[in-house]
């Protein structure tokens, strides 16, 4: 074990520790349960790691032997704050294995207190954070500590508060006086509601009291007062003393049945507001159609443009949906080779092996069976989808995305895929017999299908093949004409143009700022200048530009207006082909809200652009595919 000197700036003033006293009296009156206490803000500068560490005090005060955990390892203060001094060991080298829980735990001056501090900034707090080994830590360390206070980032930051207070027995929200507004905090306690921790309650931070307000002049009158009469210049004498003594018990035993009263009649208000809420929602569910909620899923899958809201009471089909999805990927993995870099196994790492683990340079990881996967493609096509006869009429998929939801972290990534990318196709004759594999433009074995599911079902497969037979969940494929609709469904998109267009559309110059409408929308998406080496890499820039634009315009659009949603769906779907049933599109709107989508969401394939005998193809760098799909599909094993 370590140990520290704590440093504090300025001693605190009797009203900061009777607010501190009051606040560890709360979580204490909260239940005999509440051992392990998280503490968050909606952002950052709102005094929480200060609330946290004088909160830890408090208990410490109080004869408790008390731990306070620094897991706010993106941008932690404690060290610098409290002038510690160097700290060889922290949080972040016991996740990763590098060191033991209670020799990186600090003994600090401060009888019974106790603090982890974060360590060294890792790549991957989320994770680390979410891992197995965290919850292993907490338990072991709810042995010898009475209570647990875990300073987390801001949740209206980073998800990583969310992830930790999973793991807590309750949550204080630590909120800054006239710093937010009242529909962020609201949605950070949304947030908080959806981990399953139980929200202790609200430290109003950084407040001016001054004797200004009502409890300002109450207590700074009578404990003025108070301690006046009972202290004099010499200290208290033995009668004062015990007549004090009966007072604040009196005092306390007042507090503590008046909060008891506040803390009911807060629980019948939440719980008046939710059966309210929940009524609200049902009206609302029944003034929609199945078929906008199906267009939610179905926008989503073509370029994520809506984020559900409709079906939350549907339980019963949202897990039907949720089952049906995974069964897809039940059991299944990408077959990447077993061990890459130097070396074999070690003893110890044989001996703990797993069906499915692939060791990469030195690192064990293992398939995420809880990623969803799908995939969606933009046809070369214009007007409805209709099926043809099978052979080469089916249409190109010029546009090929995987967008992959991963539920541990509440991220979606985009993984764009060069139409040109060289492939294994598979080639189908007027009957739709199998005839022969051979490599070509990945964009091409969608033509060899009816147009259709059939057409889908074959490009799906050539894209699995590609990520080593990676399991994909369901498909969207939409016809390029549509991209008009879509685009002025939602107002139109700006941007800034990264290329020369001005042979199809005299407004579209490279770096100017232009609002897109309808046909330049589709201009902007869909041309590529075939006689410019590698201009379908970039063109794949442009879409994915695009796509972030429009899916940030669409949400706020559909905030704004919902029934939006509706009327999309009745203009688009006709240029529409989905596997996604009712049930799984119940599912997935469900839990669209939670997830983060951004500009670093996006990844693309390294490879190069070659000239070939009539076409260019693109040739995929099989080492960094490799490690795209370890980055995206897999999870660091500690």
């Amino acid at each position: 074990m370590q140990e520290v000197k704590l440093y504090f700036q300025r001693k605190n003033g009797f009203f900061i520790k009777e607010a501190f006293k009051t606040l560890r009296s709360n979580i204490e009156f909260s239940g005999d349960d509440v051992k392990v206490i998280a503490v968050t803000s909606c952002m950052a500068h709102e005094g929480k790691s200060s609330v946290a560490m004088e909160l830890a005090k408090s208990f410490a005060e109080a004869g408790n032997m008390t731990l306070l955990i620094d897991a706010d390892m993106r941008k932690s203060v404690l060290i610098g704050r409290y002038k510690t001094g160097a700290v060889k060991f922290g949080l972040s080298h016991c996740l990763t294995g590098k060191t033991q829980y209670m020799d990186a735990i600090c003994e600090t001056d401060f009888p019974k207190l106790y603090v982890l501090f974060s360590g060294p900034v890792p790549p991957n707090p989320s994770e680390l954070l979410g891992s197995r080994k965290f919850t292993e830590m907490l338990e072991v360390m709810k042995r010898p500590f009475s209570y647990i206070v875990i300073d987390t980032p801001p949740l209206g930051s980073v998800i990583d508060s969310a992830v930790v207070a999973r793991n807590c027995d309750g949550t204080v929200l630590v909120i800054q006086n006239n710093a937010i507004s009242y529909r962020f905090a609201q949605k950070v306690k949304d947030q908080l509601d959806k981990t399953g921790s139980r929200i202790l309650g609200v430290v109003l931070n950084k407040v001016d009291t001054n004797g200004k307000g009502y409890y300002g002049k109450y207590y700074s009158k009578y404990y003025g007062k108070y301690y006046g009469k009972y202290y004099g210049e010499y200290g208290p004498d033995p009668a004062s003393l015990e007549k004090q003594e009966k007072e604040e018990k009196q005092i306390k035993e007042l507090q503590k049945e008046f909060h008891e009263n506040q803390k009911r009649e807060k629980l019948d208000k939440i719980e008046k507001e939710k059966k309210e809420k929940r009524e609200r929602k049902k009206q609302k569910i029944k003034q929609i159609t199945w078929k906008a909620a199906k267009c939610v899923l179905i926008v989503l899958l073509i370029f994520l443009l809506i984020c559900g809201v409709f079906l939350g009471a549907y339980e019963t089909v949202k897990a039907v949906g949720k089952k049906r999805l995974l069964s897809a990927s039940e059991g299944v993995r990408p077959e990447l080779q077993t061990v890459i870099g130097p070396g074999e196994l070690e003893k110890e790492e044989a001996s703990r092996w797993q069906d499915g683990w692939v060791k990469y340079q030195d690192a064990i990881y293992q398939y995420n069976q809880e990623i969803i996967t799908f995939l969606i493609m933009g046809i070369d096509k214009d007007g409805d989808t209709k099926a043809v006869p099978e052979g080469t009429e089916g249409g190109q998929a010029d546009a090929l995305f995987l967008a992959v939801m991963n539920p541990k972290d509440n991220s979606i990534k985009i993984i764009g895929i060069n139409r040109n990318t060289m492939a294994d196709i598979e080639i189908y004759n007027g009957e739709g017999a199998y005839i022969s594999t051979t490599k070509a433009q990945i964009a091409v074995q969608h033509g060899f299908g009816d147009g259709m599911e059939k057409s889908c079902e074959y490009q799906k497969k050539a894209v699995g093949k590609l990520f080593y037979n990676l399991p994909i969940h369901g498909y969207a494929a939409v016809n390029m004409s549509a991209i008009p609709t879509i685009n002025d469904a939602v107002g139109g998109i700006d941007v800034t143009v990264l290329e020369d267009l001005t042979k199809v559309d005299a407004s579209l110059t490279k770096d100017s700022n232009v609002h897109l409408n309808g046909e330049n929308a589709f201009w902007y998406v869909k041309y590529r200048d075939t006689d410019i080496f590698g201009s379908a890499d970039m063109r794949l820039e442009r879409q994915q530009q695009y796509l972030i634009n429009l899916v940030n315009t669409a949400k706020q659009k559909v905030q704004q207006d919902i029934s939006m949603a509706v009327s999309l769906y009745q203009a688009v779907s006709p240029q529409m082909v989905t596997d996604v049933s009712l049930q799984e599109a119940a599912y997935l709107a469900s839990i669209l809200p939670d997830y983060r989508f951004g500009k670093n969401s996006f990844y693309t394939m390294e490879g190069e652009t070659v000239k070939g005998e009539e076409f260019e193809e693109f040739y995929p760098d099989e080492d960094a595919l490799y490690e795209l799909i370890l980055n995206v599909f897999y999870e660091k094993i500690a």
